[in-house]
C-alpha cells in the first residue's frame, strides 16, 4: 500500500509542468503494520479523487518506529524541511505530536485524535484556534463510547488495554481514564500491553470484570486473536475501538461505519481547503458521525451476556443467530430437505400409494376368483324321511367355487387404463414435488431478501442518527434552529421503526421457511448467503450468465429450454398418462361390439357326514334300493357370452370415449403452451432482472454519492434539512433495489428451473452433468 502513494507521487511529480512547483505534501506514519496499509491505501483513493494529476506533489511516506522518540523525529525533519509546504499525519502518535506543536510554521493536520479533551488538544468554537493546525476528531468521543458500553454491560472495574508508546505519548491517558470511566460511577486501570497476549492478560489487575480494547498496532494479529480469545475465557466483555476486532472475537464496538475511509476524505477535504488559502486553525475538527454499535453474539453467549431486544434491533449483529445456536443452510440444502420431508409431499407420495393400489384392485379383475364354502344342514325329521335318502336329516358338507375370466376386454381396458393414470398420479406427485422445491427455495431467498433490507434499513438509521449529530452541531453554533433537531428526532424514530418492521420480516418468512422443510418453528434457521455460481442454481455454469447479457443468444437458449421443457414437464406426461388411459377405454368400447367374454367357472363340493332319518336309501322288497349321490362332485362350466342389444349404451359409450380423447387432446396442446409461455416468460424476466443487477449498482453509487455531497453541504449549512432528507430516501432505495438485485436475479433462475420441469439441486449428478454437455454443445454451435 505505501508503494501505491509512492508511484503516485513519482507520478504526479513527473506530470508537473517545468515552470510550476506544486505544494508538497508530507506523510508521516507512526509504524508500518497491515492495519496502517490500510488507511494509507484509503487516504490514497481520496486523495486521487480530490486532485487533479499535477496539482499537487505528494512525497514518500515517512515510517517511523512506533515510539515516541522516533515518530517526533520524523515530524521534526518534515516541519524543518523547507521544501514540504503541509504536513499530514496519520496514526495516533503522531497526530498527538503534532497537534502539540506550539505555533506551527507551516500548515499540519492531524488525522487521528481520540478525544481532544482527553488529550489535551486545544479547541475553540469547534475550530483547533491554532493557526496551520487542522485535525480530526469523531464527534462520538472515548467518554461517550465508555458511557454507552457501561449502559451496555454495568461493570465495576474497567481494565483499558493501551499500546506502551501510545500511553508515553500521551502522559494525562492514565489520568484521563479514570475521571472518564468515574463518571458512570466505576473504576478504570490502565494496562500498557506490553509483550504476548499470556503477558497482557497476566497483567490484568484482580477484580477487572471489563476490558477496553484500544488500538494495539505493536500486536501481531495471531497474538490479538489469542487475546480477545483469552478475555472471553475469562467471560470478561471486551469493548474494542475497532469494528473488526468485534469479528475475531470481541464483544462490542461503536466504531462508526467506515470509520478510517471518513477521517481519510475529511483529511483530504481539509488539504484542498488549505492549499485554496484557508487556514488550517480555522477548519472544523469535528468529523460528524453516529456510533454504530457491533455487536458479537457468540461471544455474548460465551461470557453468559444476554442483550435486550432493543439491542438486537439496533445494533449490527456478528456472529449468528441472535436467539440460540442456528442450524447453517445452503439453498441446495433447503431445496432437497423440502423434497425429502416436506408434510405435502408425504401426502401426495401417499395418494400415489394409495393409486398404486387401485391398480392392484383392477389387475384383480383379470385373475381367478376361489372361495370357500363349509355348511350344515338340518332338516325336519318327517321330511328327511319322506326324501327315501336324497335329503338326510343331518348333513355336513364343504367345497370350493372357482371362477376364471379366460378373456374379458372391459377387465384388460380397466387395468391398462388404471396403469396409466397411476403414471398420471406419479407425474401429480413430481408436479407437486416441484412446486414444494420451488416454495422452498423461493422462501429461503425471501429470507435472504428480508435480512438484507434489516441491513439497509439499519443503515438508514445510522444517517439519521448521523445527520441527527450534525443537527447538534449546528444547533450548538447557531447555524440551524431546534426545528431541525425534532424533525431528526422523528426520523430516529420512524428509522427505529422500520428496522423493528424489517426483523419482523424476517422471522415471518424463516417461518415459511421452517413450515416447508417440516423443521420445528422454534428452531432458529441461518440461510447462508447465495452466489450466481451457487451449485443449486442453473447458473452455476457461468456459460448460462453469458448467454443472459445477449438477447440472441437468449432466444435460442429459450428454444432450448422449451425443448427441454416439452420432453420433461410432469404436467405433460400426466396429460399424455390421460391420453392413453382414455385411449384404451376407447378401444374397449369399439370392441365390446363383437368380443365375447370368455369365462371358466366350476366347483367342487364334498359331503363329510349325514346322520339320522333319510342319512340312507330304503331297501324295497326284492333288495331294491334307490341310488344316491357320491359324496364327493363337481363341475366346470365354459362359456362365452356377447350383449346382442343393450338399449344403444354400447354406441353411446363409444362415442362418448371419443369426445373425452379429444377433449384431453385439446387440454394437452393447451398445457404445452402453457408451459411454452411459462418458461419464455421466466426467461424473459431472468434476462431483465440480471441486466437490472448492474443497473440497479450504479444507481446506488450515484445516490450514495449524492447523499454524501448533500450532506456535506447540510453540515456547512448550504443544503437544506429537506434535500438531505429527500437525498436520504433515494440513497436508501437505491440501496435496497441493489442489495436484492442479485436475489430478485436468482428468483427468476428457479422459475426458469420449474419451468423447465427439472431443479439441478434434485437431479442425479450424472443427468446434470448430460443438461450441461447438452448447453455447451448448443455453446458451440452458436
Amino acid at each position: 500500500m505505501l508503494g501505491g502513494i509512492l508511484l503516485l507521487a513519482t507520478g504526479l511529480s513527473a506530470s508537473l509542468p517545468a515552470q510550476a512547483v506544486a505544494p508538497r505534501v508530507a506523510i508521516v506514519l507512526d509504524q508500518q503494520t497491515p492495519r496502517a496499509d490500510a488507511q494509507v491505501a484509503a487516504f490514497d483513493r481520496e486523495l486521487q479523487g480530490f486532485f487533479r494529476p499535477g496539482e499537487v506533489t505528494w512525497l514518500p511516506p515517512r515510517v517511523a518506529d512506533g515510539t515516541v522518540v522516533g515518530v517526533r523525529r520524523l515530524l521534526d525533519e518534515a516541519l524543518r524541511d523547507s521544501t514540504v509546504s503541509i504536513v499530514v499525519a496519520l496514526g495516533p502518535i503522531g497526530s498527538h505530536l503534532l497537534a502539540h506543536v506550539r505555533k506551527p510554521q507551516k500548515p499540519t493536520i492531524a488525522t487521528m485524535i481520540l478525544d481532544a479533551g482527553w488529550q489535551g488538544i486545544p479547541q475553540q468554537l469547534g475550530t483547533s484556534g491554532v493557526r496551520n493546525l487542522a485535525y480530526v476528531e469523531e464527534a462520538f468521543t472515548v467518554a461517550e463510547m465508555i458511557a454507552e458500553f457501561h449502559r451496555l454491560v454495568p461493570f465495576s472495574r474497567l481494565a483499558i488495554l493501551v499500546d506502551p508508546e501510545l500511553l508515553r505519548a500521551i502522559p494525562a491517558l492514565e489520568t484521563g481514564a479514570r475521571d472518564l470511566v468515574g463518571a458512570p460511577g466505576a473504576e478504570a486501570t490502565v494496562v500498557p500491553a506490553r509483550g504476548t497476549a499470556d503477558q497482557i492478560l497476566a497483567a490484568l489487575p484482580a477484580g477487572t470484570d471489563a476490558v477496553y480494547l484500544t488500538g494495539l498496532p505493536t500486536l501481531p494479529e495471531p497474538e490479538l486473536v489469542r487475546l480477545i480469545a483469552g478475555l472471553t475465557a475469562r467471560r470478561l466483555p471486551t469493548l474494542s475501538h475497532v469494528a473488526e476486532d468485534v469479528t475475531a472475537g470481541a464483544l462490542a464496538s461503536y466504531e462508526p461505519p467506515e470509520h478510517w475511509l471518513r477521517r481519510a476524505r475529511r483529511a483530504a477535504v481539509d488539504l484542498q481547503r488549505i492549499l485554496s488559502g484557508e487556514d488550517a486553525g480555522t477548519l472544523s475538527v469535528r468529523l460528524v458521525g453516529a456510533p454504530r454499535l457491533v455487536l458479537n453474539l457468540a461471544t455474548a453467549r460465551a461470557i453468559n451476556y444476554s442483550p435486550s431486544y432493543r439491542l438486537l434491533t439496533d445494533a449490527e449483529l456478528v456472529g449468528s443467530d441472535p436467539l440460540a445456536p442456528a442450524d447453517s443452510l445452503s439453498l441446495a440444502d433447503a431445496m432437497q430437505g423440502a423434497a425429502r420431508a416436506n408434510l405435502d409431499l408425504e401426502a401426495a407420495e401417499l395418494a400415489v400409494e394409495s393409486g398404486h393400489q387401485e391398480v392392484l384392485r383392477a389387475r384383480s379383475g383379470l385373475l381367478p376368483r376361489i372361495e370357500s364354502q363349509i355348511g350344515g344342514t338340518f332338516t325336519r325329521e318327517a321330511v328327511a324321511g319322506a326324501a327315501l335318502g336324497q335329503q338326510p336329516e343331518r348333513q355336513l358338507n364343504g367345497g370350493f367355487i372357482f371362477s376364471a375370466p379366460l378373456y374379458s376386454e372391459e377387465a384388460w381396458a380397466g387395468y391398462s387404463s388404471s396403469r396409466h393414470l397411476q403414471e398420471g398420479r406419479e407425474a401429480g406427485r413430481d408436479q407437486s414435488r416441484l412446486d414444494v422445491v420451488l416454495d422452498a427455495a423461493q422462501a429461503y431467498i425471501a429470507v435472504l431478501q428480508a435480512r438484507t433490507v434489516v441491513e439497509v434499513r439499519r443503515s438508514n438509521l445510522h444517517r439519521s442518527r448521523t445527520n441527527l449529530e450534525t443537527a447538534r452541531v449546528r444547533s450548538g453554533v447557531g447555524t440551524t434552529s431546534r426545528a431541525d433537531l425534532y424533525r431528526w428526532s422523528g426520523e430516529v424514530a420512524n428509522a427505529r421503526r422500520e428496522v423493528i418492521t424489517a426483523e419482523s420480516r424476517v422471522r415471518t418468512a424463516t417461518l415459511q421457511l421452517q413450515r416447508l422443510l417440516n423443521r420445528p418453528q422454534d428452531q432458529p434457521l441461518a440461510p447462508r448467503p447465495v452466489t450466481l455460481g451457487d451449485p443449486a442454481l442453473l447458473a452455476q455454469d457461468s456459460t448460462v450468465l453469458g448467454w443472459f447479457a445477449d438477447p440472441a443468444r437468449v432466444a435460442v437458449l429459450t428454444r432450448f429450454l422449451v425443448d427441454e421443457a416439452l420432453q420433461r414437464s410432469p404436467e405433460l406426461v400426466r396429460a399424455d398418462a390421460e391420453i392413453a388411459a382414455q385411449e384404451r377405454q376407447h378401444t374397449a368400447a369399439g370392441r365390446a361390439f363383437w368380443l365375447p367374454r370368455f369365462s371358466l367357472v366350476g366347483g367342487l363340493d364334498n359331503v363329510f357326514s349325514q346322520d339320522g332319518a333319510g342319512s340312507t336309501a330304503p331297501v324295497f322288497p326284492g333288495g331294491v334300493t334307490l341310488g344316491t349321490a357320491p359324496d364327493l362332485r363337481w363341475q366346470f362350466r365354459l362359456q362365452a357370452s356377447l350383449p346382442i342389444f343393450t338399449g344403444f349404451d354400447r354406441g353411446a359409450r363409444r362415442e362418448q370415449t371419443r369426445v373425452d380423447l379429444a377433449e384431453l387432446k385439446v387440454r394437452r396442446a393447451s398445457a404445452a403452451q402453457v408451459v411454452e409461455q411459462r418458461v419464455r416468460a421466466a426467461l424473459e424476466t431472468a434476462a431483465s432482472s440480471y441486466a437490472a443487477i448492474a443497473l440497479t449498482s450504479e444507481a446506488a453509487d450515484a445516490a450514495g454519492r449524492n447523499y454524501e455531497l448533500v450532506a456535506d453541504a447540510y453540515a456547512r449549512g448550504t443544503a437544506s434539512i429537506t434535500a438531505l432528507i429527500d437525498a436520504q430516501n433515494a440513497a436508501e432505495t437505491s440501496a435496497e433495489a441493489a442489495a436484492n438485485a442479485v436475489h430478485d436475479f436468482l428468483l427468476d433462475l428457479m422459475r426458469v428451473e420449474r419451468a423447465i420441469g427439472a431443479f439441478g439441486a434434485l437431479r442425479p449428478a450424472q443427468e446434470q452433468q448430460a443438461f450441461l454437455e447438452r448447453l455447451h454443445t448448443l455453446e458451440v454451435q452458436q
